[in-house]
């Protein structure tokens, strides 16, 4: 039986590297599930009702605000990427590699790794000097910092929501936001200076070196957090992330005449985004889609607009950035052997 699993799980790990060296594979296996998907929330809410909505007519420079939301995203991004590498005296990312790491990490990484965007950014701390270990620590911090900026707004959002400034809300929607708090208070609690060297020491155990990474990715997060004045771009930049790609999704909304307030569609957002596309295989596709739609129909958006919104949206927030990838795999190769150069000469 043990002989079986062993090869079974050879097998498997063969198989995976198949995948890692051929990316077309991945981008053919996300147009397929989304396509999919489309296919049957389209059936749900209607092909009559959504082919009205697409003929009718609209304000096409939508698309144009949709396309600024996303070059602002990934411009804010390259800000948050440099300062989480040079963070307690880390390695310094000119700016063409944090350039190219932000594109691969965000759409061509379809073609580059299988395994997520957050993999490009670990080798771009690798490429830089960074060890094996520091690299990983700091893409958590990347992670978390993510999830701590947008973790806020939501809160923000719910709060505006429970004293009927942009709305009304149920308690089953605004309380959900206060779910940060806790988390913050352990983190800051974790990261203190009276533990923090304690508690991110390289631990020989698997759990307890994960929790050790996690600390250490934490206390990143909160020397950015605590240092605007060396840091603050950094922050900056991941509020301005985050903010691009909620406006890119808000023109699409525009696009099809949806009807949600800010407040509303900030936690529609935060809902559908609990996992991002870039830690993700393949982008989400499929899943991305089904969630944010499920998200803005249960924040008070009809579904034939939601489902077509979420469409375009994708189409800018993934496919975009993908498309031009496949003309220039040359390109894409070279940057995949000097990842991979970085992962094995450095420790």
């Amino acid at each position: 039986m043990r002989t079986r699993l062993e090869r079974l799980r050879r097998v498997a790990g063969s198989a995976w590297v198949t995948v890692e060296d051929r990316p077309v594979v991945v981008v053919v296996v996300a147009c397929g599930a989304t396509i999919g998907t489309g296919i049957v929330l389209g059936s749900i809410a209607g092909w009559p009702h959504v082919l009205r909505l697409v003929e009718s007519r609209s304000s096409w420079l939508w698309l144009f605000a949709c396309l600024a939301g996303e070059l602002l995203a990934y411009g804010g991004y390259v800000l948050t990427l440099r300062d989480m590498a040079r963070v307690d005296s880390g390695p310094e990312l000119d700016l063409d590699t944090s350039v190219e790491t932000v594109v691969a990490g965000f759409g061509v990484f379809a073609a580059t790794r299988s395994s997520g965007g957050f993999a490009v950014d670990y080798w771009a701390f690798r490429r830089a000097g960074a060890g094996r270990r520091e690299a990983a620590r700091r893409v958590l911090g990347l992670g978390f910092l993510e999830y701590v900026v947008l973790s806020l707004a939501a809160l923000l959002a719910s709060v505006v929501l429970a004293l009927d400034l942009d709305g009304r809300a149920s308690l089953g929607v605004t309380l959900p936001g206060l779910t940060i708090v806790p988390a913050l208070a352990v983190a800051w609690w974790a990261t203190s200076p009276k533990r923090v060297h304690r508690l991110r020491r390289p631990r020989s155990s698997r759990i307890k070196g994960m929790l050790a990474n996690t600390v250490a990715g934490a206390h990143y997060v909160r020397q950015l957090l605590t240092n605007p004045r060396e840091h603050g771009l950094g922050v900056l930049g991941n509020a301005v992330y985050w903010a691009g790609d909620i406006g890119c999704l808000a023109a699409a909304l525009a696009l099809t005449d949806a009807r949600l307030s800010w407040a509303r569609l900030v936690l529609a957002y935060s809902g559908g985004y609990v996992l991002t596309r870039r830690a993700l295989p393949a982008g989400g596709a499929g899943f991305v889609e089904v969630a944010l739609t499920l998200a803005l129909v249960g924040m008070g958006a009809a579904l034939t607009p939601a489902l077509v919104a979420v469409v375009v949206y994708r189409l800018f927030n993934f496919w975009l950035p993908i498309i031009p990838a496949l003309f220039l795999m040359p390109a894409i190769s070279e940057l995949r052997r000097r990842f991979r150069t970085a992962e094995t000469v450095r420790t």
